[in-house]
């Protein structure tokens, strides 16, 4: 079985979504969870409003640190499980933090600051690449075309108001239609800025399911499978935070389940070498 809709999970306790939380990484860092309740609370207010002047405070800069999940509240763990673990919301809210989650363990991109906007619409991340290049992103549920000119318009109005020209531009969105012009690229000041979509789409034929561990054998790695909509998404983060060579991948099934067996089954999914590339 996958993971149920909040309003379906047979335990709610405050207790079964702490120790289900626990298993969400990449971990929270401690200001990481202080922004992403802040933007539970203002989402949760509607306090954001469409302006040109963004409030973007950097985020992740206490990447050494761990968030204490355990005095939150039931509102908080709920949210927290209807983002990252049931993935039943998919709001602005939703599309961004867990965009921000992929994004801090993909492998090609290496990145001196993020910056975040917890308090207006319009630029959700302003992301600076350790060679000086930026990266806007703007989060979205459904892109349409209608929205996409709109979302440009803003990001026209924050460069020029800002003076910072990015090299790139990310929609991140649930779902898209197909006719989103991305391949023409954004004119600014006589730059070409390329634009690139984000979509969060799910492996229907991933070899796991959303309530299985995931052990990594020859590493100290053992992971929620819900954390994952795909194996390329898994192979990513074992590929940053293990010392690679070879790798075996041991599904042991439905641990999270709501019924537990006495003696879990086990299968191994996926076995190779991850080479990692040092080269600069």
């Amino acid at each position: 079985m996958n993971f149920q809709y909040y309003d379906l999970l047979m335990d709610k306790s405050k207790n079964r979504l702490q120790y289900l939380a626990e298993n969400i990484v990449p971990k929270f860092s401690i200001s990481e969870l202080e922004f992403f309740l802040d933007d539970m609370k203002n989402t949760a207010k509607k306090k954001k409003q469409t302006k040109s002047n963004y409030d973007l405070k950097d985020i992740g800069e206490d990447y050494d640190t761990s968030a204490d999940i355990s005095k939150l509240t039931e509102a908080e763990l709920k949210q927290l499980y209807q983002v990252f673990i049931s993935r039943e919301l998919n709001d602005v809210f939703a599309v961004k933090w867990r965009f921000y989650q992929y994004f801090k363990y993909i492998r090609d991109i290496f990145i001196e600051t993020i910056k975040i906007n917890i308090t207006k619409d319009g630029v959700d991340f302003l992301i600076k690449r350790d060679n000086g290049e930026n990266i806007i992103v703007i989060c979205t549920d459904v892109l349409d075309v209608k929205k996409f000119n709109l979302k440009i318009e803003e990001i026209q109005k924050f460069v020029k108001k800002d003076k910072i020209i990015p090299n790139l531009i990310i929609f991140a969105a649930n779902k898209s239609y197909r006719d989103i012009p991305i391949e023409e690229p954004l004119i600014i000041d006589n730059k070409e800025i390329k634009i690139q979509l984000w979509l969060e789409l799910a492996d229907e034929n991933r070899p796991f399911t959303g309530e299985d561990l995931l052990i990594m054998e020859n590493t100290d790695l053992k992971l929620a499978g819900f954390n994952f909509t795909s194996l390329q998404d898994l192979l990513d983060y074992i590929y940053e935070f293990s010392e690679g060579g070879q790798i075996s991948i041991i599904r042991q099934i439905d641990f999270f389940s709501e019924n537990l067996k006495q003696e879990l089954e086990t299968e191994l999914i996926w076995k190779g070498i991850i080479i990692k590339n040092d080269i600069s």
